[in-house]
Protein backbone atom coordinates (compact mmCIF):
# COMPACT_ATOMS: atom_id res chain seq x y z
CA UNK A 1 0.00 0.00 0.00
CA UNK A 2 1.35 3.48 -0.82
CA UNK A 3 0.82 6.00 1.18
CA UNK A 4 1.78 10.14 1.10
CA UNK A 5 2.60 11.49 4.92
CA UNK A 6 2.54 15.54 4.59
CA UNK A 7 4.43 17.51 7.60
CA UNK A 8 1.98 20.61 7.86
CA UNK A 9 4.61 22.27 10.53
CA UNK A 10 4.48 25.31 8.72
CA UNK A 11 0.80 25.29 7.70
CA UNK A 12 -0.18 23.67 4.52
CA UNK A 13 -1.64 25.35 0.77
CA UNK A 14 -2.78 24.21 -2.25
CA UNK A 15 -0.27 25.00 -4.24
CA UNK A 16 2.13 23.57 -1.83
CA UNK A 17 0.32 20.37 -2.04
CA UNK A 18 1.47 20.10 -5.19
CA UNK A 19 4.54 21.33 -5.21
CA UNK A 20 5.54 18.88 -3.11
CA UNK A 21 3.87 16.29 -5.18
CA UNK A 22 5.96 17.56 -7.97
CA UNK A 23 9.19 17.54 -6.29
CA UNK A 24 8.11 13.92 -5.07
CA UNK A 25 8.11 12.81 -8.57
CA UNK A 26 5.11 13.81 -10.02
CA UNK A 27 6.01 14.69 -14.07
CA UNK A 28 4.87 18.55 -14.29
CA UNK A 29 4.39 18.03 -18.49
CA UNK A 30 1.82 15.42 -17.50
CA UNK A 31 -0.01 17.50 -14.68
CA UNK A 32 -0.09 20.21 -17.30
CA UNK A 33 -1.64 17.81 -20.12
CA UNK A 34 -4.00 17.08 -17.11
CA UNK A 35 -4.89 19.96 -16.42
CA UNK A 36 -5.26 21.43 -20.01
CA UNK A 37 -8.50 19.09 -19.97
CA UNK A 38 -10.36 21.57 -18.06
CA UNK A 39 -10.60 24.21 -21.18
CA UNK A 40 -9.11 27.08 -18.51
CA UNK A 41 -7.85 29.88 -20.59
CA UNK A 42 -5.86 32.96 -19.56
CA UNK A 43 -3.10 31.19 -16.67
CA UNK A 44 -0.02 29.74 -17.23
CA UNK A 45 1.84 27.33 -15.07
CA UNK A 46 5.60 27.80 -13.05
CA UNK A 47 7.91 25.35 -11.48
CA UNK A 48 11.08 26.03 -10.25
CA UNK A 49 13.69 25.13 -7.42
CA UNK A 50 14.28 27.84 -5.03
CA UNK A 51 16.29 27.99 -1.56
CA UNK A 52 13.94 28.24 1.57
CA UNK A 53 15.83 29.03 4.65
CA UNK A 54 18.64 26.87 3.43
CA UNK A 55 16.64 23.94 2.20
CA UNK A 56 15.75 23.88 -1.79
CA UNK A 57 12.40 23.44 -2.28
CA UNK A 58 10.19 23.53 -5.38
CA UNK A 59 7.68 26.20 -5.92
CA UNK A 60 4.78 26.07 -8.09
CA UNK A 61 2.19 29.22 -9.14
CA UNK A 62 -0.42 29.83 -11.53
CA UNK A 63 0.70 33.26 -13.42
CA UNK A 64 -2.04 35.30 -14.53
CA UNK A 65 -1.30 38.27 -17.44
CA UNK A 66 -0.87 41.52 -15.87
CA UNK A 67 -3.93 43.16 -17.39
CA UNK A 68 -5.97 40.16 -15.89
CA UNK A 69 -7.20 39.24 -12.48
CA UNK A 70 -6.34 35.86 -10.60
CA UNK A 71 -9.52 35.88 -9.02
CA UNK A 72 -13.02 34.94 -10.13
CA UNK A 73 -16.35 34.49 -8.06
CA UNK A 74 -17.39 31.06 -9.36
CA UNK A 75 -20.63 29.14 -7.94
CA UNK A 76 -20.24 25.36 -7.11
CA UNK A 77 -22.50 24.54 -9.53
CA UNK A 78 -20.65 26.41 -12.35
CA UNK A 79 -17.00 24.50 -10.80
CA UNK A 80 -19.19 21.14 -11.04
CA UNK A 81 -19.56 21.66 -14.63
CA UNK A 82 -15.95 22.72 -15.68
CA UNK A 83 -15.19 19.40 -13.78
CA UNK A 84 -17.88 16.90 -15.02
CA UNK A 85 -17.19 18.25 -18.41
CA UNK A 86 -13.55 17.82 -18.49
CA UNK A 87 -11.54 15.15 -20.48
CA UNK A 88 -10.28 13.92 -17.03
CA UNK A 89 -10.54 10.28 -15.09
CA UNK A 90 -13.49 9.45 -13.34
CA UNK A 91 -11.41 8.74 -10.37
CA UNK A 92 -9.63 12.41 -10.47
CA UNK A 93 -12.99 13.55 -11.18
CA UNK A 94 -14.98 12.26 -7.82
CA UNK A 95 -12.52 13.06 -5.71
CA UNK A 96 -11.91 17.01 -6.90
CA UNK A 97 -15.48 17.01 -6.29
CA UNK A 98 -15.67 15.76 -3.00
CA UNK A 99 -12.88 18.56 -1.81
CA UNK A 100 -14.96 21.43 -3.33
CA UNK A 101 -18.21 19.80 -1.79
CA UNK A 102 -16.41 19.20 1.80
CA UNK A 103 -15.41 23.12 1.50
CA UNK A 104 -18.58 24.37 0.30
CA UNK A 105 -20.27 22.57 3.28
CA UNK A 106 -18.08 24.61 5.51
CA UNK A 107 -18.96 28.28 3.89
CA UNK A 108 -22.44 27.25 4.37
CA UNK A 109 -21.72 26.48 8.07
CA UNK A 110 -19.72 30.18 7.74
CA UNK A 111 -22.61 32.18 6.09
CA UNK A 112 -25.63 30.01 6.95
CA UNK A 113 -26.57 30.11 3.00
CA UNK A 114 -28.14 27.11 1.08
CA UNK A 115 -25.20 25.33 -0.84
CA UNK A 116 -27.09 26.32 -4.23
CA UNK A 117 -26.40 29.84 -3.40
CA UNK A 118 -22.99 29.39 -2.56
CA UNK A 119 -20.42 31.43 -4.71
CA UNK A 120 -16.67 30.40 -4.19
CA UNK A 121 -13.98 34.19 -4.22
CA UNK A 122 -10.51 32.88 -3.88
CA UNK A 123 -11.62 29.13 -3.71
CA UNK A 124 -13.67 29.89 -7.27
CA UNK A 125 -10.41 31.38 -8.54
CA UNK A 126 -8.54 29.35 -11.52
CA UNK A 127 -5.50 28.56 -9.27
CA UNK A 128 -7.46 27.13 -6.50
CA UNK A 129 -9.36 25.17 -9.31
CA UNK A 130 -5.89 24.23 -10.58
CA UNK A 131 -4.27 23.09 -6.83
CA UNK A 132 -7.24 20.87 -6.13
CA UNK A 133 -7.96 19.27 -9.33
CA UNK A 134 -3.57 19.32 -9.83
CA UNK A 135 -3.96 16.83 -6.70
CA UNK A 136 -6.67 14.70 -7.15
CA UNK A 137 -4.40 14.25 -10.97
CA UNK A 138 -1.77 14.06 -8.35
CA UNK A 139 -2.80 11.45 -6.14
CA UNK A 140 -4.13 8.81 -8.90
CA UNK A 141 -0.83 9.60 -10.99
CA UNK A 142 1.34 8.71 -7.70
CA UNK A 143 -0.81 5.89 -6.80
CA UNK A 144 -1.33 7.16 -3.45
CA UNK A 145 -3.81 5.00 -1.50
CA UNK A 146 -3.68 6.65 2.24
CA UNK A 147 -2.92 10.16 3.12
CA UNK A 148 -1.89 10.76 6.44
CA UNK A 149 -1.03 14.27 8.18
CA UNK A 150 0.96 16.05 11.00
CA UNK A 151 -0.78 18.13 13.39
CA UNK A 152 -1.40 21.73 11.04
CA UNK A 153 0.12 24.93 11.92
CA UNK A 154 -2.25 27.74 11.06
CA UNK A 155 -0.35 30.85 11.34
CA UNK A 156 -2.16 33.87 13.44
CA UNK A 157 -2.80 37.16 13.07
CA UNK A 158 -4.93 38.66 10.12
CA UNK A 159 -5.62 38.16 6.44
CA UNK A 160 -6.47 39.97 3.72
CA UNK A 161 -9.92 38.39 1.65
CA UNK A 162 -12.79 39.26 -0.43
CA UNK A 163 -15.04 40.11 2.83
CA UNK A 164 -11.90 42.27 4.32
CA UNK A 165 -9.25 41.36 7.17
CA UNK A 166 -10.01 38.41 9.21
CA UNK A 167 -8.03 36.58 11.52
CA UNK A 168 -6.34 33.57 11.48
CA UNK A 169 -7.28 31.10 10.77
CA UNK A 170 -10.50 32.30 8.15
CA UNK A 171 -13.69 31.07 9.18
CA UNK A 172 -13.80 28.69 6.20
CA UNK A 173 -10.60 27.30 7.34
CA UNK A 174 -11.55 26.81 11.23
CA UNK A 175 -14.65 24.57 10.05
CA UNK A 176 -12.84 22.88 7.76
CA UNK A 177 -10.26 21.54 10.35
CA UNK A 178 -13.22 20.69 13.18
CA UNK A 179 -11.50 17.37 14.74
CA UNK A 180 -8.00 17.42 12.98
CA UNK A 181 -4.97 18.87 15.81
CA UNK A 182 -4.47 22.01 15.25
CA UNK A 183 -1.59 25.03 16.53
CA UNK A 184 -0.35 28.18 16.29
CA UNK A 185 3.20 30.35 16.65
CA UNK A 186 4.72 33.67 16.69
CA UNK A 187 4.29 34.22 12.88
CA UNK A 188 1.93 36.90 12.15
CA UNK A 189 0.02 35.71 8.91
CA UNK A 190 -1.64 33.06 7.40
CA UNK A 191 0.15 29.66 6.70
CA UNK A 192 -3.23 27.08 6.46
CA UNK A 193 -5.43 27.98 3.93
CA UNK A 194 -9.01 27.29 3.19
CA UNK A 195 -7.95 25.01 0.41
CA UNK A 196 -4.58 23.43 2.03
CA UNK A 197 -7.39 22.66 4.86
CA UNK A 198 -10.07 21.21 2.68
CA UNK A 199 -7.85 18.63 0.51
CA UNK A 200 -6.12 17.55 3.67
CA UNK A 201 -9.42 17.27 5.49
CA UNK A 202 -11.28 15.04 2.81
CA UNK A 203 -8.24 12.59 2.18
CA UNK A 204 -6.48 12.44 5.35
CA UNK A 205 -7.18 9.11 7.03
CA UNK A 206 -5.88 10.52 10.37
CA UNK A 207 -3.65 13.16 11.96
CA UNK A 208 -0.89 13.33 14.01
CA UNK A 209 2.57 11.31 14.80
CA UNK A 210 3.83 9.68 11.06
CA UNK A 211 2.88 6.15 10.64
CA UNK A 212 5.12 2.99 10.15
CA UNK A 213 6.11 3.21 6.42
CA UNK A 214 9.09 2.59 4.40
CA UNK A 215 10.02 6.37 2.95
CA UNK A 216 10.86 5.87 -0.94
CA UNK A 217 10.66 10.17 -1.85
CA UNK A 218 10.20 13.10 0.22
CA UNK A 219 9.13 16.04 -1.68
CA UNK A 220 10.05 19.46 -0.40
CA UNK A 221 7.71 22.82 -1.45
CA UNK A 222 8.66 26.48 -0.10
CA UNK A 223 5.67 28.64 0.37
CA UNK A 224 5.90 32.33 0.15
CA UNK A 225 6.53 34.09 3.39
CA UNK A 226 9.67 33.83 5.27
CA UNK A 227 8.80 32.19 8.82
CA UNK A 228 10.16 32.96 11.94
CA UNK A 229 9.95 29.69 13.92
CA UNK A 230 11.02 27.34 11.26
CA UNK A 231 11.70 27.25 6.93
CA UNK A 232 7.84 28.07 5.13
CA UNK A 233 8.24 24.45 3.85
CA UNK A 234 5.68 21.62 3.47
CA UNK A 235 7.12 18.13 3.15
CA UNK A 236 5.47 15.01 1.77
CA UNK A 237 6.83 11.79 2.27
CA UNK A 238 5.97 9.27 0.04
CA UNK A 239 6.18 5.05 0.51
CA UNK A 240 5.25 1.61 1.36
CA UNK A 241 2.78 1.35 4.21
CA UNK A 242 5.28 -1.26 7.25
CA UNK A 243 2.32 -3.55 7.31
CA UNK A 244 3.05 -4.78 4.05
CA UNK A 245 7.08 -6.24 5.40
CA UNK A 246 7.08 -9.92 7.36
CA UNK A 247 6.74 -7.70 10.75
CA UNK A 248 3.81 -6.81 12.96
CA UNK A 249 3.56 -3.34 13.35
CA UNK A 250 2.25 -0.57 15.98
CA UNK A 251 2.92 2.64 17.85
CA UNK A 252 3.88 3.20 21.22
CA UNK A 253 4.58 6.07 23.27
CA UNK A 254 7.91 6.65 25.02
CA UNK A 255 7.77 8.84 27.97
CA UNK A 256 10.93 9.95 29.49
CA UNK A 257 12.58 12.02 32.44
CA UNK A 258 16.49 12.89 33.83
CA UNK A 259 16.67 12.62 37.52
CA UNK A 260 19.59 13.38 40.01
CA UNK A 261 17.90 14.32 43.30
CA UNK A 262 15.68 11.13 44.84
CA UNK A 263 17.44 8.37 46.98
CA UNK A 264 17.94 5.71 44.54
CA UNK A 265 16.51 3.29 46.79
CA UNK A 266 13.53 3.56 46.24
CA UNK A 267 13.65 2.62 41.92
CA UNK A 268 12.16 -0.91 42.52
CA UNK A 269 9.27 0.05 43.77
CA UNK A 270 9.10 3.43 41.29
CA UNK A 271 8.96 1.28 38.97
CA UNK A 272 6.50 -1.50 39.93
CA UNK A 273 4.13 0.94 40.28
CA UNK A 274 4.74 2.77 36.51
CA UNK A 275 4.29 -1.25 35.30
CA UNK A 276 1.08 -0.87 37.41
CA UNK A 277 -0.04 1.97 35.60
CA UNK A 278 0.10 0.14 32.35
CA UNK A 279 3.88 0.76 31.35
CA UNK A 280 4.97 -1.90 28.58
CA UNK A 281 8.68 -1.74 29.49
CA UNK A 282 10.38 0.34 32.29
CA UNK A 283 13.80 0.66 32.27
CA UNK A 284 16.88 3.13 33.72
CA UNK A 285 20.18 4.28 32.43
CA UNK A 286 22.56 6.37 34.18
CA UNK A 287 23.26 9.41 33.11
CA UNK A 288 26.04 12.50 33.92
CA UNK A 289 24.27 15.50 34.33
CA UNK A 290 24.99 19.18 35.09
CA UNK A 291 27.32 19.62 37.82
CA UNK A 292 28.77 15.90 36.93
CA UNK A 293 25.97 14.62 39.12
CA UNK A 294 25.01 11.06 38.53
CA UNK A 295 21.61 10.57 37.99
CA UNK A 296 19.09 7.98 36.06
CA UNK A 297 17.34 8.63 32.75
CA UNK A 298 13.63 6.90 33.49
CA UNK A 299 12.51 5.50 30.08
CA UNK A 300 8.86 4.09 30.39
CA UNK A 301 7.13 2.61 26.74
CA UNK A 302 3.17 2.63 27.00
CA UNK A 303 0.09 2.62 24.62
CA UNK A 304 -1.56 5.88 23.72
CA UNK A 305 -4.95 5.02 25.86
CA UNK A 306 -2.56 4.68 29.13
CA UNK A 307 -0.64 7.38 28.67
CA UNK A 308 -1.74 9.44 31.04
CA UNK A 309 -1.91 6.96 33.68
CA UNK A 310 1.87 6.14 33.06
CA UNK A 311 2.69 9.80 33.60
CA UNK A 312 0.77 10.36 36.35
CA UNK A 313 2.49 7.29 38.11
CA UNK A 314 5.92 9.02 37.37
CA UNK A 315 4.98 12.13 38.88
CA UNK A 316 3.57 10.54 41.78
CA UNK A 317 6.67 8.08 42.32
CA UNK A 318 9.74 10.30 41.11
CA UNK A 319 11.28 13.88 42.18
CA UNK A 320 11.06 15.42 38.77
CA UNK A 321 9.19 18.10 37.35
CA UNK A 322 8.69 17.19 33.60
CA UNK A 323 8.60 14.50 31.10
CA UNK A 324 9.44 14.21 27.61
CA UNK A 325 6.64 12.27 25.39
CA UNK A 326 7.44 11.37 21.72
CA UNK A 327 5.72 8.18 19.49
CA UNK A 328 7.99 6.07 18.23
CA UNK A 329 7.01 3.00 15.82
CA UNK A 330 7.79 -0.45 16.63
CA UNK A 331 8.90 -3.70 14.04
CA UNK A 332 8.00 -6.83 15.57
CA UNK A 333 8.27 -10.22 14.82
CA UNK A 334 4.66 -12.05 15.00
CA UNK A 335 5.66 -14.47 18.62
CA UNK A 336 3.34 -16.84 20.03
CA UNK A 337 4.22 -19.94 23.00
CA UNK A 338 4.29 -22.99 22.85
CA UNK A 339 4.59 -25.18 26.14
CA UNK A 340 7.30 -27.75 26.07
CA UNK A 341 7.83 -31.03 28.39
CA UNK A 342 10.86 -31.70 29.89
CA UNK A 343 12.97 -33.81 32.54
CA UNK A 344 12.32 -31.10 35.21
CA UNK A 345 8.75 -30.33 34.49
CA UNK A 346 6.49 -28.54 31.45
CA UNK A 347 7.68 -24.62 30.51
CA UNK A 348 6.10 -22.04 27.80
CA UNK A 349 8.64 -21.04 25.60
CA UNK A 350 8.47 -17.58 23.61
CA UNK A 351 8.93 -17.92 19.90
CA UNK A 352 9.17 -15.32 17.76
CA UNK A 353 8.42 -15.71 13.68
CA UNK A 354 9.07 -14.06 10.24
CA UNK A 355 7.41 -15.96 7.64
CA UNK A 356 7.15 -19.42 8.10
CA UNK A 357 11.22 -18.93 9.48
CA UNK A 358 11.23 -19.51 13.50
CA UNK A 359 14.17 -16.35 14.22
CA UNK A 360 14.36 -16.22 18.01
CA UNK A 361 13.01 -18.82 20.75
CA UNK A 362 13.56 -18.69 24.27
CA UNK A 363 11.92 -19.80 27.51
CA UNK A 364 9.26 -17.77 29.45
CA UNK A 365 11.88 -16.92 32.73
CA UNK A 366 8.99 -17.06 35.38
CA UNK A 367 8.78 -20.86 34.27
CA UNK A 368 11.76 -21.82 34.30
CA UNK A 369 12.51 -19.64 37.66
CA UNK A 370 9.67 -21.95 38.99
CA UNK A 371 11.58 -25.39 37.88
CA UNK A 372 14.86 -24.57 38.82
CA UNK A 373 13.42 -23.57 42.70
CA UNK A 374 10.95 -26.94 42.49
CA UNK A 375 14.23 -29.08 41.41
CA UNK A 376 16.60 -27.37 43.22
CA UNK A 377 19.07 -26.87 40.25
CA UNK A 378 20.60 -23.90 38.70
CA UNK A 379 18.15 -21.78 36.03
CA UNK A 380 21.07 -21.84 33.72
CA UNK A 381 19.94 -25.44 33.36
CA UNK A 382 16.85 -25.16 32.86
CA UNK A 383 17.51 -22.82 29.87
CA UNK A 384 19.70 -25.55 28.96
CA UNK A 385 17.34 -28.38 29.01
CA UNK A 386 14.48 -25.98 27.28
CA UNK A 387 16.87 -25.01 24.08
CA UNK A 388 17.53 -28.66 23.33
CA UNK A 389 13.71 -28.86 22.75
Amino acid sequence: MRIAYFDCSSGVSGDMILASLLDAGLDFEYLKKELGKLKLAGYKLSKRKITKSGFTASKFDVIFPKTRSRLKERPLGEIKNIINKSGLSSKVKTLALKIFENIADAECAVHNIPKNRIHFHEIGSTDSLVDIVGFAIAFEHLNIDKVYASSINLGSGVVKTEHGLLPVPAPVTSVLLKGVPIYSGEDRFELTTPTGAGILKTVADSFGFMPLMSVETIGTAAGTFEAIQQPNILRVFLGQSAKELDYDTDSVIVIQTNIDDMNMVGTEHMMEEIFAAGALDVYFAPVYMKKSRMGILLSAITKKENLKKVIDAVFQETTTLGVRVFEAGRYKLPRFFKKINTEYGSMNIKIGKSGNKIITSSPEYRDARLLARKNNVALRRIYEVARQK
